[in-house]
């Protein structure tokens, strides 16, 4: 193997980095939520949907407690339970969006409810404020023309005498955003390969992606979740193969052993970089989806490579040696 030769037609060396722009469409599934400030100033959130390892659950906690004003740690989160308000879908890149965007309504409908015993009790330092004169902000109801007359949640429960307040959201994309806007993430990715020119051998070397994809509610979650799509975009172009028996439909390599995906050697540098993005007609809380981009955007970026090294346009995947022996020679 010549680990230092970049691309390879015969015994040549050339470069073989290749980019490949890329862009997905962001669903909005119909989602419902529900949200309960309790007397304690602690909460609960809940919405049904599965976390697959994607860190949905996460990045979804991390919404309600915004919307409530509250730190996460001060948040309950249920999910993953079918009696609770569905949450949408759990695939196709839409189910942070989604459940996201029906925790976000739910979490600002109790801090409603909440405000609405607050400025009408005249015991309150908030009486006569109105709804519109209150902001949420760390567990306390602020009056947005006097920052000094606040309240605790957990104080304004107790003199109503209440448990606890809750709030509930059912919500959808807005049709005529949907209509008149693009609902797409966006992405680059960056390709290097070498190519043995004797056994015909294939390394992605290097793989860099660059993505915007609205806004980023947990930088390390999103970014281990590219890592994942990318490293699966490796494996779609040069290593994942499912082999049928024709007669049967059984599928005859369904074993690690036969069915191949990559190890820790076969991507040796991987770099996903978040470029900042503000879409204020997503959704209301400006969130896209990362699930697939990183994914089709690296199997044709090293299928780019194959072509800059080779000269030879594949056409289907795995690539395999024997569609590179031609070129070789």
């Amino acid at each position: 193997m010549h680990a230092r030769s970049i691309g390879t037609i015969g015994n040549e060396t050339r470069a073989a980095r290749t980019l490949r722009r890329i862009s997905t469409f962001v669903p909005h599934f119909p989602a419902s939520a529900r949200a309960t400030l309790r007397a304690d100033g602690s909460a609960l959130i809940e919405t049904a949907g599965a976390d697959m390892g994607q860190g949905a659950w996460t990045a979804l906690a991390q919404i309600g407690a915004e919307a409530l004003g509250l730190d996460p740690a001060q948040v309950e989160f249920r999910s993953g339970i079918s009696t609770l308000p569905d949450g949408g879908i759990a695939g196709g890149s839409g189910h942070t969006a989604s459940a996201g965007q029906a925790l976000h309504e739910a979490g600002h409908d109790a801090i409603a409810t909440l405000t609405a015993l607050a400025v009408n009790d005249p015991e309150s330092p908030l009486y006569g404020a109105g709804n519109i004169g209150i902001a949420a902000r760390n567990g306390r109801l602020h009056r947005r023309d006097d920052e000094g007359r606040s309240e605790t949640y957990a104080a304004i429960l107790a003199r109503a005498g209440m448990r606890e307040v809750v709030g509930t959201a059912k919500t959808a994309r807005d049709p005529a955003a949907a209509a008149a806007y693009a609902m797409y993430s966006h992405g680059a990715v960056f390709a290097e390969v070498t190519i043995d020119p004797d056994l015909g051998q294939i390394r992605a070397t290097r793989l860099v992606g660059a993505f915007a994809a609205g806004r980023i509610i947990n930088p390390l979650t999103v970014r281990s979740q590219y890592y994942g799509g990318m490293i699966w975009g490796a494996s779609f172009a040069l290593h994942e193969e499912a082999v049928t028996d024709r007669r049967t439909g059984r599928i005859m390599n369904a074993d690690l052993a036969e069915y191949h995906v990559p190890v820790n050697a076969d991507v040796p540098s991987l770099e996903a970089i978040l470029v900042p993005e503000e879409d204020a007609f997503v959704n209301p809380i400006g969130v896209k989806g990362v699930g697939e981009i990183g994914i089709t955007g690296t199997v044709g970026a090293i299928a780019n490579a194959i072509w800059h090294a080779t000269g030879v346009r594949v056409r289907r995947f795995p690539v395999r040696i024997e569609e590179l022996l031609p070129a070789l020679g």
